[in-house]
């Protein structure tokens, strides 16, 4: 199967896309970002620009300890073989999930907090990574 094969690819790309977004909005940022919105879109905390330089850096870091943890534990524990790709199809897809959590606060952070979309799509992304990498581990065993 190819997902099971390629899937790393898709949170790689995420990645790229959050480093060039804030690449290109770099010289048209100021100093100081406003952060932490609250729902109405109002600034409750404020962050230096440079802060964003590590949000890449956090996804790819996020996505590595994910994929770290899945090896360290097929080796330790000796997974039984997933002839489907389940295992690795459901982490490809909580991976993914992850970088674009990332790439959702970057926006949030980018817009100046004037999108709420992006805000509330996080606990959605996050929720749905954990959801689908559960129901592929759950049939898995079945």
């Amino acid at each position: 199967m190819k997902w099971t094969k390629n899937g790393w690819m898709i949170p790689t790309i995420i990645i790229i896309v959050n480093a060039c977004a804030i690449w290109i909005r770099w010289s048209t940022l100021p100093d100081v970002l406003p952060a932490h919105f609250d729902p109405a879109g109002h600034a409750s905390g404020s962050m230096d620009r440079n802060t964003l330089v590590f949000y890449p850096v956090i996804s790819l870091l996020l996505c590595l300890v994910t994929y770290g943890i899945y090896t360290l534990a097929n080796n330790l524990f000796r997974l039984k073989p997933d002839p489907k790709g389940l295992r690795i199809g459901g982490l490809h897809v909580f991976a993914s999930c992850l970088a674009l959590t990332v790439l959702s606060s970057t926006m949030v952070t980018l817009t100046m907090g004037s999108c709420p979309l992006f805000m509330f799509a996080e606990p959605v992304l996050i929720l749905t990574g954990i959801i689908t990498l559960v129901v592929c581990l759950i049939k898995l065993q079945h």
